[in-house]
């Protein structure tokens, strides 16, 4: 199964939990400082990456803290980037210290055309 939308772009959402003990704000502090700026500098691969706090009723309705938005240009590729790239390596260290790995989900999406 192929993940590409509308000219070959690949929509991921993604939607996890905090550790018990960490905060929503620490992991946008990551987020913002760490894991953005890092993937966001694989302008081949990654095109778009906004990371969003869930917050009140939302987040226990969601059963998430943290919802991500990425646009990458190839899933297969990104894959080998994000595991393989050295310049990854603290984007996946903070995401292990931060994140309760079995709460994590990713959803391929596909835009729906406007006046369609």
């Amino acid at each position: 199964m192929t993940h590409d939308a509308a000219g070959g772009r690949t929509l991921v959402v993604n939607m996890f939990r905090m550790r018990p003990g960490v905060s929503p704000d620490r992991f946008a502090e990551f987020s913002a400082t760490v894991d953005q700026p890092l993937c966001l500098a694989h302008t081949d691969v990654v095109k778009r990456f906004e990371a969003f706090v869930v917050g009140g009723a939302t987040a226990e309705a969601l059963d998430a803290d943290i919802v991500e938005v990425m646009e990458v240009t190839d899933w297969d590729a990104w894959v080998r980037v994000r595991d393989g790239d050295p310049s990854l390596r603290p984007v996946m260290a903070g995401f292990d210290e931060l994140v309760e790995l079995g709460s994590v989900r990713s959803s391929f999406v596909t835009p729906i055309p406007k006046g369609r």
